[in-house]
């Protein structure tokens, strides 16, 4: 941690500069260390707020700890995704827009899921308003559930990948003490911050991802029909009968 000293502060705001270097050899990772075990780094915080590099609160923070946390008696604030519900949605939008390049490591994560009690969203997980967020920005109150919530992702991604959208429901739904949350609307993300879209590309970081799209295996379509784990989930999605 950096001494605190005037030229480590903006503001109120004292800048804390953490250290990752050589925790992953992917930099993603290395993101998701103070977005998920930020209750581990500050300890003796009772709050927090993440926000993605390219957001900026146009809001106050504290009235958003205020308005979209406490008031409403939760341990987690976040918006939904803006276009999917459902994590098979999600898995296959991170495939189709390449934003993790091993499809094979992909279905093997959701088959995992599948196989251990992960279903579609439906109402019989209201409150739960949706399976899929954007977690962009993030309002948490520190406390059991939403540290055990955030260990627990914090596994999930160290173990798959670091698209933290796709375990988020798998650990929601199956952990206890259950998590309390507030998935608000996206129209309330549009008004507190604005988005700067990464729109410069700079070349990828050595051993990040593989260079080029890992296809599924061929074994993923046997004579037509699909013989995945997901079957029950696939068909519920889409409200086919089941047998």
């Amino acid at each position: 941690l950096t001494e605190n000293t005037k030229e480590n502060r903006i503001g109120a705001w004292r800048i804390v500069k953490v250290d990752t270097q050589e925790l992953y050899e992917n930099p993603a990772m290395n993101g998701i260390v103070p977005k998920y075990l930020v209750h581990r780094l500050f300890p003796n915080s009772k709050y927090s707020i993440w926000v993605d590099a390219k957001m900026q609160l146009v809001v106050d923070p504290m009235l958003l700890l205020h308005s979209l946390l406490i008031v409403k008696d939760v341990d987690m604030a976040i918006s939904k995704h803006p276009l999917y519900v459902h994590t098979m949605e999600e898995a296959m939008a991170t495939a189709r827009w390449k934003k993790w390049l091993d499809v094979d490591s992909l279905r093997v994560q959701i088959e995992t899921y599948c196989e251990n009690g992960l279903r579609p969203w439906s109402l019989k997980k209201h409150p739960y308003p949706s399976d899929v967020p954007d977690s962009a920005i993030i309002f948490r109150k520190h406390g059991v559930a939403s540290n055990l919530f955030s260990c627990l992702v914090f596994n999930e991604l160290e173990a798959f990948n670091p698209r933290d959208q796709l375990p988020f429901a798998f650990v929601r739904d199956l952990m206890n003490p259950k998590i309390k949350l507030n998935m608000f609307d996206v129209e309330v993300f549009e008004h507190v911050a604005s988005e700067y879209r990464h729109n410069i590309k700079h070349g990828r970081s050595v051993g990040t991802q593989p260079a080029r799209t890992k296809r599924a295996s061929p074994d993923l379509l046997a004579n037509g029909t699909s013989c995945t784990k997901c079957d029950s989930y696939l068909a519920e999605m889409w409200g086919e009968p089941q047998d």
